[in-house]
């Protein structure tokens, strides 16, 4: 009820931009779906703009166009969902994606080896890089800056192709 409430509340002035963190946290699936389905409900009625922090991929797929990655405070990719969940670029999206359940990979899930680093202490180059299957020494080195690849989709990766 309290999320209804806080809708209520940010869609009083008629926004242009929503801005919603994690606004079904601690809800069960069906209450979610609600918040979910009255968030798009106002964006449709008022033409406005969503942007939906979460930590729930599956349901972020749901109602998204575009999604966006973050790994240790940066975003590492962002792309159309549809291009995210099957071409997926940052190593970072494809564990984030593998180690979602699947109907296909019955039996036990997959996480991410090691650890994400503290905000405060990051390693110096690529912060996933400790933990980077794919890590060259480039990646230890440098930030890799978020760049075109693909069709409307930036990554931050040094081994991601590039946009043609």
């Amino acid at each position: 009820m309290r999320q209804r409430v806080l809708i209520a509340i940010a869609i009083a002035l008629e926004p242009a931009l929503i801005i919603a963190d994690e606004p079904t946290s601690a809800l069960d699936v069906v209450v979610q779906r609600q918040v979910i389905e009255t968030l798009a409900r106002v964006q449709r009625d008022l033409g406005a703009a969503v942007i939906l922090v979460g930590h729930d991929m599956g349901l972020m797929a749901q109602f998204v166009d575009r999604l966006g990655i973050m790994y240790a405070g940066r975003l590492v990719e962002v792309a159309r969902v549809s291009e995210m969940v099957t071409v997926p670029r940052h190593p970072y999206t494809r564990a984030l994606i593998s180690s979602l359940p699947s109907l296909d990979r019955k039996g036990g899930l997959q996480g991410i080896p090691g650890l994400a680093p503290l905000l405060r202490d990051l390693p110096s180059g690529c912060a996933f890089n400790p933990r980077c299957p794919l890590a060259v020494e480039r990646c230890r080195r440098e930030t890799p800056a978020l760049r075109p690849v693909g069709e409307d989709a930036v990554v931050a990766c040094h081994l991601a192709e590039a946009a043609p």
